[in-house]
């Protein structure tokens, strides 16, 4: 994975040829192909990889802020300036949780569920949640990651997306009384 991971790096998704990368990484093509039958596969694990290793960094860190939106919109923002710093990579990964087939949604959704329990930690200060703040955190997963997209794509600045991760945080402020009654609209026959 880091020999992927440093070829995405450096020339993006085209540039991660399967043949390459066994020679890099030591391993036979047919010990790689074992493993990892396609290309996203290997994306697939690097991105699981990442969210394992971010979520044993944040729930070893003191989150700073007052409030959840606070502790929550911070963390968005770094995660943000991150993905910044490594473009390629960045698009590689997003087009992999985007595009692939639902051949692929086990580790699609284990995935995602590490990057909400780390929102979970990060929204609580270490403690738990309410029931209403989990609800609204996948909502706010979903903003980050069109933010994510939209400037990729080049439709938003980084500065387009900042405010748009930051406005989706403040769905964070809405009272559980709130939450409670859009779920129950949700879940009626409009």
């Amino acid at each position: 994975m880091a020999a992927a991971t440093a070829m995405l790096e450096a020339g993006g998704e085209d540039a991660l040829q399967m043949k390459e990368l066994s020679q890099r990484a030591g391993v036979s093509l047919a010990t790689l192909y074992r493993y990892f039958p396609a290309k996203d596969h290997v994306l697939l694990a690097i991105l699981h990889s990442r969210y394992s290793a971010a979520l044993e960094r944040v729930t070893a860190q003191t989150q700073s802020g007052a409030t959840a939106r606070e502790r929550v919109t911070s963390h968005l923002l770094r995660e943000f300036r991150a993905e910044q710093r490594e473009p390629r990579l960045t698009a590689a990964l997003v087009r992999v949780i985007s595009e692939t087939s639902r051949n692929y949604s086990e580790v699609l959704e284990r995935t995602e569920q590490l990057h909400l329990q780390m929102l979970e930690h990060v929204a609580g200060g270490g403690r738990s949640v309410s029931a209403e703040l989990q609800r609204l955190l996948p909502v706010v997963q979903a903003i980050f990651g069109a933010a994510t997209r939209r400037w990729l794509a080049g439709v938003a600045s980084p500065a387009q997306a900042r405010f748009e991760i930051r406005a989706g945080c403040r769905l964070l402020d809405l009272a559980d009384e709130t939450v409670t009654e859009d779920l129950a609209l949700a879940g009626s026959a409009d």
